[in-house]
């Protein structure tokens, strides 16, 4: 197996998962084929632009046996991309039961020359008693270790690779157990399992929490693939915290029952109060709602399934781009703003971050400007970093009396504003720089050392003018640990100069600092330069 990482922001990553039938590019969606009754031809899948498919090998052995044995699964549905699998579990989970053993499905998946083929395992069922879960699980896990041994003499070259099924549902204990067990196998991709009845219900924070758990016990390197998710709502914030590959038959799902996918929601096509989808697609710059609506069902679900296929595509494609500009963190927050269920999954994402720093690059590798528009703006990992380094790396100068400038006044970097550089250059001539350390409290991220300051994201970074208390609090909170470092270095005096609506609140937040506090009123940057001589004699006089 060869998976080669290209690109990657936060924990999404643009890669290259080589088959025996050509190159996926991650992230990527397998739409779902049925063998048996496919209403959306294949061509038409491709046409959209989708380069791989999942089928269902269950189904074709059921069906069709020797045939598809004979020709190959490529051949019998005209399909010359990248093929996947499924074993039958998705029977198993809605059935109860198939007549076929996990060895006969496997072999079976090697003999029709499948490029991913997935073991069959038990899934979850929502609401089964924990010591039943368990027992599945382990159930699970014995025939991943059976399904390594036995294609070493169905598939000694390799051809196909392998999918280890991870499982236990909102169980999340057991959900680690089934990871780290399985993460000891060497399968080529690992899959979570059993959230189609979260998807259903829009259940995201439930999933997010799933995906954290598994993601936190296996190999980083290896591809992850989520079971089942088709919604634009979920994926980019699943692959935001590092899932690769997604199956689904959601677009055709939904076209049955007249329900249209778009970017930031679903509606039914009789729900719209508008002459035209507000979509550019093949479908909605031809048809009208009326003449959708009017159509007989056959041909109406073939169309939705089409249009839902594009939206899909489209988002997609939307979720590479951002990850190769590096502002997967925007579209997380602008894509959550609408919708309360997945705000809620990306506010605990954005909370448990902080186990993911290990894994999440600090930045892409592409430097640009970082918006703080939200309190979740404030979570991401190069904010996040920042602080970290700054109570656990940054040891204040062995000085005596702290000088805090107000961010709003100044230009950024802090270092190379005039009135800073004239700051700095009065305090050497007048011998003060051994004892008064000079930092900015920026209203979004908090206190900068000025020596800091050229540091990204500290000056590379853009905030709301005027800047909303919800987050001037946190930047606030920040500098109240701050003056606590201070005092626990040494310090005796911390002199503020700050806008004068934010003074009394200062003076309440640190009347206990420990440190004497003086606050300097200052309304705009004429009326800092201006204070500035007397901050200065002050300083003079200790």
């Amino acid at each position: 197996m060869s998976f080669e990482i290209l690109d990657k922001d936060l924990g999404g990553r643009i890669g290259r998962l080589i088959t025996s039938s050509g190159v996926i590019e991650t992230p990527a969606l397998f739409p779902v084929v049925n063998p048996v009754k496919q209403e959306i031809p294949i061509d038409e899948i491709k046409n959209v632009g989708f380069n791989q498919v999942i089928t269902n090998a269950y189904l074709l052995k059921r069906h069709y046996g020797d045939l598809v044995r004979e020709v190959g699964v490529h051949k019998f549905l005209n399909w010359d991309g990248p093929l996947m699998t499924d074993s039958g579990a998705y029977q198993l989970l809605m059935y109860g039961r198939v007549d076929v053993t996990p060895d006969e499905v496997l072999r079976y998946e090697v003999e029709i020359g499948t490029d991913i083929g997935v073991i069959l395992d038990i899934p979850t069922q929502w609401g089964r008693p924990r010591d039943s879960v368990l027992l599945e699980v382990e159930e699970t896990l014995r025939r991943a270790r059976r399904a390594l041994e036995q294609l070493r003499n169905w598939d000694p070259n390799h051809r196909m690779l392998i999918v280890g099924p991870i499982q236990g549902g909102d169980k999340l204990d057991i959900l680690a157990h089934s990871a780290r067990s399985m993460a000891r196998l060497n399968y080529d991709i690992y899959a979570i399992g059993s959230p189609t009845t979260l998807l259903e219900e829009y259940d995201f924070l439930t999933i997010i929490r799933m995906v954290m758990t598994v993601k936190e016990n296996v190999p980083p390197g290896k591809p992850i693939h989520l079971f089942g998710a088709g919604h634009p709502l979920i994926l980019p914030l699943a692959v935001a915290l590092g899932v690769d590959l997604f199956d689904s038959a959601s677009y055709i799902l939904y076209a049955r029952d007249d329900r249209i996918m778009l970017r930031d929601r679903t509606v039914r096509l009789r729900d719209l109060r508008v002459d035209r989808i507000p979509c550019n697609c093949p479908v909605c710059r031809r048809y009208s709602v009326k003449e959708l609506m009017e159509m007989n069902k056959v041909e109406r679900e073939r169309l939705l399934a089409i249009h839902n296929l594009y939206v899909l595509w489209e988002e997609i494609q939307e979720i590479k781009a951002r990850i190769k500009e590096g502002t997967l963190w925007e579209y997380l927050e602008e894509k959550s703003s609408g919708d309360a269920r997945l705000r809620s999954a990306f506010i605990k994402a954005s909370r448990d971050l902080r186990k993911f720093l290990r894994l999440i690059p600090i930045t892409s590798g592409r430097v640009r400007a970082m918006h703080v528009t939200t309190p979740e703006s404030l979570m991401r990992p190069e904010v996040q970093v920042h602080i970290s380094r700054l109570f656990n790396n940054y040891k204040p100068p062995g000085k005596t009396t702290a000088l805090v400038l107000p961010g709003e006044y100044l230009e950024r970097p802090y270092i190379r504003d005039p009135m800073v550089q004239w700051l700095l250059r009065e305090l050497s001539r007048r011998g003060l720089m051994g004892r008064v350390h000079v930092f900015i409290q920026n209203p979004a991220l908090g206190p900068i050392p000025y020596e800091l300051s050229e540091v990204y994201p500290l000056s590379q970074h853009e905030y709301p003018v005027p800047t909303p208390m919800y987050i001037r609090r946190v930047a606030l909170r920040v500098l109240i640990r701050y003056v606590g470092i201070l005092r626990s270095h040494g310090y005796k005096t911390v002199v503020i100069a700050t806008p004068t609506r934010y003074a009394p609140l200062l003076s309440e937040l640190l009347s206990n600092a420990g440190v004497e506090v003086l606050i300097m009123p200052v309304d705009s940057r004429k009326s800092l330069i201006s204070q500035l001589p007397w901050i200065l004699n002050l300083l003079v006089q200790g």
